[in-house]
């Protein structure tokens, strides 16, 4: 009988060998829905700095002897739009679960030019506001249906790779929208705010031209009781190449797997089957949003003005945003080989100690260049290692640990509770960082420095290593009663051998085995 611990061996060369053509296009595809997303947050992090739409919407400050807008003003233009993406998230669930995961797409898209042409035609902050809620709604679509199909359609060594791509194009829509912001930070008309905002129409109208090459998931259509038409997509899929025997295998796999299954209720995302399930998923989009992410990529433009980096703050952000790039594009070669809960830990843990870092230099009064340049490179550096560990790893855990039955619910509780938490930081950083409130600056390290530490513990505790097994091995793994940190070490059945009738009372086959 063969065995899987999770660990196939397989090198970076002969993973991504596993990459067939549409298997790499709806890597691209499903990580491009994210593009507007990530590059809303990067252009809205420098355009509320520039001068002339503080001008249109803002207030004339003669502390500070320029155009700003007000932190109430700042606040709520921030978060309020997570309002629109927690009711897109919940709204996403059931179009995903009932119509499919293609038309979440379709109305993703639609939703995201519908946003933009507000924000374009603002003539008041409310209007402005109420384009980016609008806007943001998709963003709640793409953060529950991307993570879902990536999972399903992946083949299971490629999964981590391809479910991080998700925050590899969020970053880079941000770093996108920085380098537009550079451009146009020095033009003194509308056209400095209004070219960035209005530049999120080209993806959108993107993914409505090439939707109808994308592949419906086959674990969706199985689900809907369609077996021909998801061999038919797994072909697509898995390539003309790949034998008829091998395509029969997996369908039979996936379809033992789903049989008698349905759609569970709520009351199941609860039960005793699935609450460890539903509480990695929450941690891991909690932990996602919670460990300083908002100071760094949503002030960070602004705070850097404050600390005297007047002229050089879009370009800090810019570089910022090249790093959490480069960070992005690192977990693709290490996640599937590492695994998920060794990243975590070691991202986690340097996260919090560049936001110390940061937190120290702001208590100095009066701190020289060369302190307050050690505080732009902490931040740097932050921003890389987030996107090295908590920022794409969160869509990976999210993905591959919640139950068929109800994984669409699952991943709306986790990503609606990352949506608030969100929106509790976006709000509250403005009155947390400025006079004449809290007034902390950069002393908000210590803050969520403090977070990020002790969320290197929670990690050990409750986010299992699920690296190189299939979903249907997952499903074996929760349903054993073992500690979720001895997952690595315990061995499960190939959903294809069970598939086949093997035998599944050996208990040698679920026994744990130490590393």
């Amino acid at each position: 009988m063969a065995e899987n611990q999770g660990d196939q061996g397989l090198t970076l060369r002969e993973r991504f060998r596993l990459f067939t053509p549409m298997v790499a296009f709806i890597t691209i595809y499903m990580a491009l829905c994210a593009f507007n997303f990530g590059f809303d947050v990067g252009n809205f992090a420098g355009v509320q700095a520039m001068q002339p739409f503080a001008m249109k919407f803002g207030e004339w400050n003669e502390q500070k002897h320029m155009w700003a807008l007000p932190s109430y003003l700042s606040s709520i233009m921030t978060a309020t739009p997570f309002f629109g993406k927690l009711i897109g998230a919940i709204a996403c669930g059931r179009v995903a679960e009932r119509w499919g995961r293609k038309r979440a797409i379709m109305i993703l898209a639609l939703i995201s030019l519908v946003g933009v042409t507000l924000q374009t035609s603002a003539t008041t902050a409310a209007q402005f506001t109420v384009g980016r809620i609008v806007n943001f709604a998709m963003t709640g679509f793409c953060i529950v249906v991307v993570p879902i199909y990536q999972a399903e359609c992946a083949p299971k060594d490629l999964r981590g790779l391809i479910n991080s791509t998700i925050q590899m194009i969020i970053i880079f829509g941000q770093t996108v929208a920085s380098l537009v912001n550079f451009g146009t930070q020095h033009m003194t008309s509308d056209a400095s705010w209004l070219i960035p905002v209005g530049l999120q129409f080209v993806v959108p109208v993107l993914l409505l031209a090439l939707l109808p090459l994308v592949p419906e998931s086959p674990r969706w259509l199985l689900s809907k009781d369609r077996p021909e038409d998801a061999k038919k997509s797994l072909i697509r899929l898995r390539g003309q190449n790949t034998s008829e025997e091998m395509i029969q295998a997996e369908i039979d796999g996936l379809r033992h797997a789903t049989a008698n299954s349905g759609k569970g209720t709520w009351k199941e995302v609860f039960d005793t089957h699935n609450r460890r399930r539903t509480v990695v998923a929450i941690i891991a989009m909690f932990g996602q949003q919670i460990t300083g992410q908002a100071f760094v990529n949503q002030y960070s433009t602004i705070f850097y003005q404050q600390n005297g980096f007047v002229d050089q703050a879009f370009l800090f952000t810019l570089l910022a945003n090249v790093a959490g790039v480069v960070g992005t594009a690192m977990t693709w070669f290490v996640v599937d080989g590492f695994g998920r809960r060794p990243i975590l830990f070691f991202g986690g843990f340097l996260m919090g100690a560049f936001l110390y870092i940061v937190a120290i230099i702001s208590t100095v009064p009066n701190p020289t260049m060369a302190a307050k340049n050690t505080m732009v490179a902490s931040l740097t550096l932050f921003s890389c290692m987030y996107c090295v560990s908590w920022g794409p790893i969160s869509y990976v855990v999210l993905g591959e640990s919640a139950s068929a039955r109800v994984k669409e619910k699952t991943s709306l509780l986790a990503c609606c509770i990352s949506i608030l938490t969100t929106f509790v930081t976006s709000f509250t950083l403005p009155y947390l960082l400025n006079p004449p409130y809290a007034a902390l600056g950069g002393k908000v390290g210590f803050v969520y420095g403090s977070i990020c530490f002790a969320f290197v513990v929670v990690t050990f505790f409750f986010v299992p290593e699920l690296k190189g097994r299939s979903l249907e091995e997952v499903d074996q793994l929760f349903a054993m009663d073992i500690p979720l940190w001895k997952f690595k070490g315990t061995k499960t059945v190939p959903v294809e051998e069970l598939a086949a009738g093997v035998d599944r009372k050996d208990d040698s086959s679920f026994k744990h085995v130490d590393d």
